[in-house]
């Protein structure tokens, strides 16, 4: 098993070393049930503010489930700003869905994080931050920091 997991994360990394979403899609789905493999949180908030790839909502679900306190900068940059294949999404999904991943990691950097995006330009981002501030007490059992 641990050979398999090994592999898995050498696949993920070949295709975020080549750019290579087919590959990258793939292999990001076969991480999932990874749990705490060195280096792979850093590779999911490096993935997760890039733009080579479609798979932005999985990386933020992936980083939200991991609790990667490395990935709060990511998860504050991404929810400011839509990969051009979202631009469409005025509901700003994958924002929401970072908001969530801050609220779980649940670190004061997070904290601070969702009070910035809670001041961003973008209504519904303000809002979606300041959800997650307003319930920050109430989820403590989901927080990971």
């Amino acid at each position: 098993m641990a050979s398999h997991t090994n592999d898995t994360y050498g696949v993920l990394q070949k295709a975020v070393q080549q750019r290579d979403p087919d590959n990258f899609e793939e292999a990001l789905s076969a991480c999932f049930p990874m749990r705490n493999r060195e280096g792979l949180c850093e590779l999911l908030a490096e993935v997760l503010v890039a733009d080579w790839h479609f798979r932005h909502e999985d990386v933020a679900l992936a980083v939200q489930e991991l609790k990667c306190a490395c990935a709060v900068e990511a998860l504050e940059r991404r929810a400011s700003s839509n990969p051009s294949y979202l631009e469409w999404d005025e509901n700003h999904a994958l924002a929401r869905k970072c908001t969530w991943a801050l609220a779980d990691i649940g670190t004061d950097d997070a904290k601070q994080a969702l009070e910035r995006l809670s001041k961003s330009e973008i209504l519904v981002v303000r809002g979606f931050a300041q959800k997650r501030i307003d319930n920050w007490l109430l989820e403590t059992s989901r927080k990971g920091g």
